[in-house]
């Protein structure tokens, strides 16, 4: 249950959005996403930085590659399905408005799609391309919701094109590198209070998008015979978005304040460090662990600048996040069953990068603990499937949300608790050739 926005108001009414989440609202921090395989997902990503188990490798760390000696892709899909709801506890209105239905569900399904391809050169370097999802958000909250003028409906989508190389330096070490082109669509609506100036609602919506460029490292090593580290960094994108922002249902008496105009920003998204280990406990049993750093600090304060509006629309204000910076702790577990099937389970726990004086309608974000299964099952010499099961819980997060001008009659008050879940399933291909 996780929302991620990042806001815009418009000074003297307007509220508008610009989010950047996880489709689906899954599990990882803040808005970061781990679903880019399938074989990570059964042990909740633990040992992602280490394991090197197929072209997957690419994307968690590009040295990892190295384990693999033939030609290898990956096609993997996750499905998410989020049930969540901010509970009442006390929300006002804004002046001159109800205050709307009581019910503050904003669940909904999402899918992401994974590709990677790892093909080796010779005996030291090996050539990989990853593209994957690692940003995305879809929820949609009932149009008369209660926080309707806080956010109704946000969809942000993303992806990551990632070439990456890697060098075995000898039989006990590697290391690697790529380089990342990120883009980001954004589209997000809410609600707007015209009854001050002679009007009721109206909806204003945010459409816009970016690219963004970076670059990631990693290094692996076999510190003892029966133990595998490796370390993975993956460095902040500046997203230069360029957009829109429209308001429908306007008041004829503040059209010019609400008149519709392009928009640009700047975000910068984090860097994060990965440190993972994989252990041989017997011919049988892999330990697998994981400690996730995420740089959520860069995430204080958001300016968005109107282009091109006409003479008096408003400007639009500074929003500020204050993020923490976060780590995502993961453990689990792989046992051979046989010759073809692995079985496979996990346990990962999120810290918030979200103070709680910070939290947001969009951003109901709290700790969280995520379970999983998985299983694999190799068919043939060339041909290996993977399938898994997230369930995801997190605490109960508290929300006192207050937004809008007062001089205006644009503000509104949620005070109340968000809950739920996610589901996720996930399953892969992984092909030799």
């Amino acid at each position: 249950m996780k929302n991620f926005p990042l806001r815009l108001n418009a000074i003297g009414c307007a509220t508008a959005t610009l989010c950047i989440g996880f489709i689906g609202q899954a599990h990882a921090g803040g808005f970061a996403l781990n679903e880019q395989n399938a074989s990570g997902a059964g042990v909740a990503y633990a040992g992602k930085a280490a394991i090197g188990e197929d072209a997957s490798a690419a994307w968690f760390n590009p040295a990892s590659m190295s384990r693999l000696k033939e030609r290898q892709v990956v096609l993997g899909g996750h499905y998410i399905d989020l049930n969540g709801e901010v509970n009442n506890e006390g929300s006002t209105a804004a002046p001159g408005r109800p205050l709307g239905s009581s019910t503050g569900e904003f669940g909904d399904e999402g899918y992401i799609p994974n590709f990677h391809l790892v093909i080796p050169f010779n005996d030291r370097i090996n050539f990989g391309l990853s593209v994957a999802t690692p940003f995305g958000l879809k929820t949609d909250f009932q149009p008369n919701w209660y926080g309707r003028f806080q956010g109704v409906t946000s969809d942000i989508k993303s992806v990551n094109i990632n070439p990456s190389a890697s060098y075995k330096v000898n039989e006990q070490w590697s290391v690697g590198a790529g380089v990342s082109a990120q883009k980001l669509d954004a589209k997000l609506s809410s609600q707007i209070n015209y009854a001050p100036f002679g009007g009721t609602e109206g909806l204003t919506t945010i459409a816009g998008d970016g690219w963004g460029y970076g670059f990631n490292l990693g290094v692996m090593g076999q510190v003892t015979p029966a133990t595998r580290v490796g370390v993975a960094y993956r460095s902040s994108i500046e997203q230069d978005l360029e957009g829109n922002v429209t308001f429908e249902n306007v008041a004829p008496a503040v059209a010019g304040l609400f008149a519709n105009s392009e928009l640009t920003s700047k975000i910068r998204l984090p860097a994060s460090l990965a440190i993972s280990s994989v252990t041989e406990l017997t011919p049988k049993w892999q330990l697998l662990t994981d400690a996730t750093w995420t740089e959520w600090s860069t995430i204080q304060k958001l300016d968005f600048q109107r282009q091109n509006a006409p003479a008096g629309a408003a400007p639009l204000t500074v929003q500020d996040y204050e993020w923490k910076n976060s780590w995502r702790f993961a453990v689990g577990g792989i046992y051979k069953y046989s010759d073809t099937i692995n079985l496979k389970a996990g346990l990962a726990y999120d810290i918030t990068p979200v103070p709680d004086e910070r939290r947001k309608v969009r951003l109901p974000d709290e700790d969280r603990i995520t379970f999983a299964v998985g299983s694999q099952y190799k068919f043939d010499k060339a041909t290996t499937f993977d399938v898994a099961f997230q369930y995801v819980m997190p605490n109960k997060a508290k929300i006192d949300s207050t937004e809008g001008n007062p001089a205006a009659g644009q503000q509104t008050r949620v005070l109340g608790t968000a809950e739920g879940d996610a589901f996720i399933i996930s399953g892969q291909v992984s092909y030799k050739f």
